[in-house]
């Protein structure tokens, strides 16, 4: 009788989807951020429940499906264990766009199987404008659900950075010290008008240079796995973002100290201002 047992076959591992919400207004750098996300250059695809059925869709503005809607479903085809939904624009006192993302979270919040239900929103504020500020209204009004974390994902630190610098040179203050001094007060402008404004609780990234397809947004997934309460989530996102090795042994260490009841210090996030220096 032979002594060689026949290898019991791995169990396949289910269809994972990770959903996200992905709000801001609009020129907010929205979509650059998830094709950064999903290392590609490609359009995403648009999927809409059709007489019960889902259906991919192509967006013509002259047609009755033109109107980009929030309960649309976008999957990029070389990463589609992420589901996003766009908020479509949200402007700066839109009362009812408003309303419309908060029902969308109440309704994904009510659903019973995790892969319908929404895990994470990612509130994208651009910082190009010229005089930088946050209006933290729409992001506290998104915070409704406890197992549904929001990250501030602060947009397009380049020209918050090139805009400031210009402001230093008109001030005649050019010279050895313009680039600490641009430095200095990205520092000082992004504490006072974003970090003060949006507290200490809230999670937040900083991202620049989204434009170059070789960009990488792994600190925005980084930051999201910290801010997930449920380990089933954190395993979902981890298994959507396979090409993140590094993250995904970082998580597991861990998780591994939390069980032992050891202080995780080599894994804590440190102070992200070093985005200002250059």
């Amino acid at each position: 009788m032979s002594d060689q047992t026949t290898p019991r076959p791995r169990r396949q591992l289910p269809e994972v989807k990770f959903r996200v919400l992905i709000a801001g207004r609009a020129n907010a750098g929205k979509t650059t951020i998830l094709q950064r996300v999903c290392d590609t250059t490609e359009s995403p695809e648009t999927y809409r429940m059709v007489d019960g059925e889902r259906t991919k869709i192509q967006l013509i503005p002259t047609s009755d499906r033109g109107e980009h809607n929030i309960t649309d479903e976008l999957e990029f085809s070389n990463h589609n264990r992420y589901v996003f939904h766009d908020s479509c624009g949200l402007e700066n006192g839109s009362t009812k766009e408003l309303k419309t993302l908060q029902e969308f979270v109440r309704k994904h919040a009510e659903q019973k199987r995790l892969h319908e239900q929404l895990h994470v929103i990612w509130y994208c504020i651009p910082m190009d404008d010229h005089r930088p500020g946050l209006n933290v209204d729409p992001l506290h009004a998104l915070q409704i659900d406890n197992n549904v974390p929001v990250i501030a994902v602060f947009t397009k630190l380049d020209a918050f950075r090139r805009n400031t610098r210009m402001d230093l040179e008109d001030d005649e203050q050019a010279g050895d010290d313009l680039d600490r001094l641009t430095n200095q007060r990205c520092e000082e402008i992004f504490q006072r008008e974003c970090l003060d404004k949006i507290g200490d609780t809230t999670p937040f990234v900083l991202l620049e240079g989204m434009n170059d397809p070789a960009a990488h947004c792994d600190e925005l997934i980084q930051t999201t796995a910290e801010a997930l309460d449920s380990g089933t989530v954190t395993l979902m996102l981890l298994a959507v973002q396979t090409k993140n090795l590094e993250l995904s042994v970082q998580r597991a260490v861990q998780k591994s100290l939390e069980v032992f009841n050891v202080e995780p210090s080599v894994l804590m996030k440190g102070q992200k201002f070093g985005a200002f220096a250059s």
